[in-house]
């Protein structure tokens, strides 16, 4: 009853207010609906510049599939990029136009794009393709030391990611070719045992050759001695025997008989 008499007075607080300050909740109404109709024609919009950004996307490559028709290129590519950034088919124009650019042989610009896309969509699920093609770029421009941290970086960031096996392949031959044969032949190794596949298959020939070029990696160190698990206890010379002193023997009386 108590409760009952409690929302009834609360109830009457609420109506008398609303009473006296009628044009501030009208006002407070209007502008909740204005937000809700921005809200709805954004989300349309963005709804609209998505399935735009798909269509301007699918005739690039739709391309590929048409006798004779000229394949489109990296500034094509770009510009569904720029156009439609935000959107998931802006963000596969730009791997795709820095992917050509890499093909073009032009890595400069290429790895700018690649770094471009870490920055614009770095939760993107594409985000280690792009760090491999960075590392790609450093390789091809003859840039040894930062394509070897480039791949590294795709190994540790990106583990389950599928452009690790590629990652390890290539980091495994910079390393042979700096004369880093252990560490060659581990990237190898794990390569061949854990990731089944054309790559693996290589990664197999591969290490064959650098065994069989580098015998001295089959050949296991000697074993170290093992240590006593006692300390060595070295042997006290014994002390020189003293002789016993001779006891003097009585002397023998002749008793002549009487």
């Amino acid at each position: 009853m108590e409760s009952d008499v409690t929302q009834s007075a609360l109830f009457y607080k609420l109506w008398a207010w609303g009473d006296k300050n009628r044009k501030q909740l009208l006002y407070g109404l209007v502008a909740l609906v204005v937000v809700g109709i921005i809200a709805a024609f954004w989300l349309s919009h963005a709804s609209e510049k998505q399935i735009d950004a798909n269509n301007a996307l699918s005739k690039l490559t739709s391309r590929n599939g048409i006798p004779n028709a000229a394949a489109p290129d990296a500034d094509a590519f770009l510009k569904v990029a720029s156009d439609y950034s935000g959107t998931d088919a802006g963000q596969r124009a730009l791997l795709l136009g820095a992917g050509d650019l890499f093909a073009a042989g032009k890595y400069d610009v290429a790895m700018a794009q690649f770094q471009k896309f870490i920055q614009d969509y770095n939760t993107s699920p594409f985000v280690s393709q792009a760090a491999l093609g960075i590392a790609s770029c450093y390789d091809a421009l003859g840039k040894t030391n930062d394509a070897v941290s480039g791949y590294q970086g795709v190994i540790d960031r990106y583990g389950t990611a599928n452009v690790v096996p590629q990652a390890k392949l290539r980091l495994a031959r910079l390393l042979e070719a700096q004369g880093k044969f252990k560490e060659a032949r581990l990237q190898f190794e794990d390569l061949s045992h854990s990731y089944p596949g054309t790559l693996s298959s290589e990664a197999v020939t591969l290490l064959d050759e650098l065994n069989a070029a580098h015998p001295e990696l089959n050949t296991a160190p000697a074993p170290s001695p093992a240590a006593s698990a006692f300390p060595t206890i070295k042997a006290t010379p014994a002390a020189p025997a003293v002789p016993a002193p001779k006891t003097p023997a009585p002397a023998t009386t002749n008793l002549k008989a009487p």
